[in-house]
């Protein structure tokens, strides 16, 4: 039975038939989709796996199919067991599950390529939040995946050393520097050198696996072969200011690139050495000719490079501001990636490129001008104004009233950037207009309101109950924004206590986590379900515990309470008059010895400064 995609604001309609939605206007059928999942047959199942991969982690999540994706990931089918893992990529740790993440280390060891590619991904996104002994086990058994196919396939290989990349690990950073240096594959060594960057500034240890006389000769030889350029670029805005400054030259001739995604790493890697850009004066002038240039390709990814400095570069806004009005377009065979994907606005068109770069400078004087390209033809062009705006802030609260003509654009990507540009002015004036997108037929526009609601909270509380209204919305995330919104309302919220309170118990866990840590804003009304807030430090979600754990500080419990079950608190009279569960709690390192009491006392001290590194670093 064939699966058909059809797009429904910014989530995917998956439909058997054209008059049987699965994900339609009225609600999930997640029982459909569970039975296409479990169906057993690849025709099925594929279609989609392959569409909720491309839905993302909303649509996934509303659908409440992780378990089902989850068993797949053992099936026989390495086309079905691949895009299985791709969806649990979407998904992300949260959702994972310790069987989910076994199920990917088996997926490693399956002969298909494509299985362990998929597998590799997966875990390098959701493998930053897994405990450090299981990511000490995770972390071994990727490398022997690697180091086992080190004459295999090129692609398997890369994948294996992006995912150590991106499970931070460290104590790698040595095989990592023998790849890059002895390997003679250019995509492997490419991968290796931006993997290597990345570690090595984490730790001292790593770092000393790249030491700067290195990283000169590396980076120049593989900025001059077309393979590697790529890596090359990535890994100078991960080195930052580290990166080698005679390389400079090499990076911005690199803007004019006929390869637009080399055009777009040579932007971001100027952006990420912003530092030593600016006080580079032959640097700066050759952006400032780059700007001027001919070519739109060139203008654009210059005029990027500059936004990407931030307000290191402010010198050059009165130069990008003539730019705003530009009309040219990018050649049609240079707007698309090596990848094969469209690149982004502000590297296709110099008007986009510069009313961000506007926006990231925070030049408050050119408000005007970026204002001028919210009327723009091209949705594109209108977010990135609006975008720009919201940046802008305080400078462009004159222009309040031409964003909230976007509310209702045709395109929900400008709707919802619209809405989080009103949150950033914090005006007022904006309430009508993101009441309005409340209703929104997009999930993204309806969650973006709510999130700028919440900032706009002074003369907004006659919204409150159009607020509690989404606490009902089919979508978590959407939930999760409408608490936080309600919770930020000192004046009204606090009568809705008990209703954010209950909202604990959500089965998304953004919903609990949003409840728990709203009720300190909820004043008294708030602090007094301080025991289900505690309760909440036994939530499986690391995100909640940590929202339960902020919260009861700010409820005035410096020490972090043993968690508690207050129904049985109170059952067992424990509630009587005056007292509480939270209060005269022992002190949590009693009875360990005055040595390890000791140390475990200084690492709080140094995770509350912010300077303990984390057990998960490696």
């Amino acid at each position: 039975m064939a699966v058909a995609i059809v797009p429904s604001g910014n989530k995917v309609d998956l439909r058997l038939q054209p008059t049987r939605p699965i994900v339609g206007k009225s609600g999930i059928d997640h029982d459909r989709v569970s039975a296409m999942l479990g169906s057993g047959r690849a025709d099925e199942v594929l279609p989609v796996l392959q569409h909720l991969s491309a839905a993302g982690k909303d649509t996934i999540e509303a659908l409440q199919v992780t378990e089902a994706v989850g068993r797949l990931l053992k099936n026989r089918n390495p086309d079905v067991a691949a895009a299985a893992a791709g969806v649990m990529a979407q998904i992300g740790a949260e959702r994972m599950g310790q069987r989910h993440c076994d199920a990917l280390l088996e997926l490693m060891q399956r002969p298909s390529d494509s299985c362990v590619m998929a597998a590799l991904s997966a875990i390098g996104k959701v493998g930053q939040n897994l405990q450090p002994a299981q990511k000490v086990e995770v972390i071994k058994q990727v490398t022997d995946c690697f180091a086992g196919r080190s004459s295999g396939s090129v692609p398997v290989r890369v994948a294996a050393i992006r995912a150590l990349a991106e499970l931070k690990a460290t104590r790698q950073a040595l095989l990592l520097c023998d790849v890059m240096e002895q390997d003679k594959v250019p995509e492997v060594k490419g991968a290796a050198l931006e993997a290597l960057a990345k570690l090595s500034v984490l730790t001292y240890e790593a770092e000393s696996c790249f030491p700067p006389e290195m990283r000169g000769k590396v980076l120049g030889e593989m900025l001059a072969n077309p393979r590697t350029q790529y890596s090359a670029l990535m890994a100078m805005y991960h080195l930052g200011e580290k990166a080698p400054e005679p390389l400079l030259p090499v990076v911005v001739g690199l803007l004019t690139d006929q390869d637009i995604s080399i055009r777009g790493a040579a932007a971001v890697a100027v952006g990420g050495m912003s530092e030593i850009v600016e006080k580079s004066k032959d640097t700066m002038a050759k952006l400032q000719s780059a700007i001027k240039s001919t070519d739109p390709a060139g203008r654009a990814a210059a005029i990027s490079a500059l936004g990407a400095m931030g307000p290191a570069a402010a010198s050059q806004a009165d130069l990008i501001a003539e730019l705003v009005t530009d009309v040219e377009t990018v050649s049609t065979q240079q707007q698309i990636t090596s990848a094969g994907k469209r690149a982004p606005a502000h590297l296709r068109l110099p008007r986009a490129a510069a009313l961000m770069a506007l926006g990231r400078m925070r030049v408050g004087k050119h408000a005007d001008a970026v204002a001028q390209g919210l009327l723009d033809k091209d949705w594109q062009v209108r977010m990135a104004a609006a975008e720009a705006l919201g940046m802008l802030g305080e400078a462009a609260q004159g222009h309040v009233s031409s964003l909230m003509g976007l509310v209702c654009d045709d395109a929900y990507q400008v709707r919802a950037v619209v809405c989080k540009a009103l949150g950033e002015l914090k005006s007022c004036e904006a309430m009508p207009g993101l009441a309005q997108a409340f209703e929104d037929p997009a999930q993204i526009v309806r969650a973006s309101a709510l999130e700028a609601a919440a900032k706009v909270c002074h003369g907004s509380e006659s919204y409150c109950h159009e607020i509690f209204k989404l606490f009902n919305d089919p979508i978590g995330r959407v939930r999760a924004a409408a608490v936080r919104a309600l919770s930020r309302h000192t004046e009204i919220g606090p009568n809705y206590a008990g209703v954010v309170a209950g909202m604990m118990t959500d089965m998304d866990p953004d919903v609990r986590a949003a409840a728990a840590g709203g009720l300190p804003f909820l004043g008294a009304a708030g602090q007094s379900f301080a025991e289900e807030v505690n309760a909440c430090l036994d939530d499986p979600s690391a995100s909640v515990r940590q929202a339960a754990a902020e919260a009861l500080e700010q409820m005035g419990f410096r020490h972090t309470p043993v968690p508690v079950n207050p129904l049985m608190a109170r059952n067992a009279g424990a509630t009587k008059a005056g007292y509480s569960p939270l209060q005269d709690m022992k002190d949590p390192v009693e009875g360990l010895g005055q040595y390890y009491k000791s140390i475990m006392m200084k690492k709080s001290e140094l995770e509350k400064s912010g300077r303990w590194i984390g057990d998960g670093v490696l």
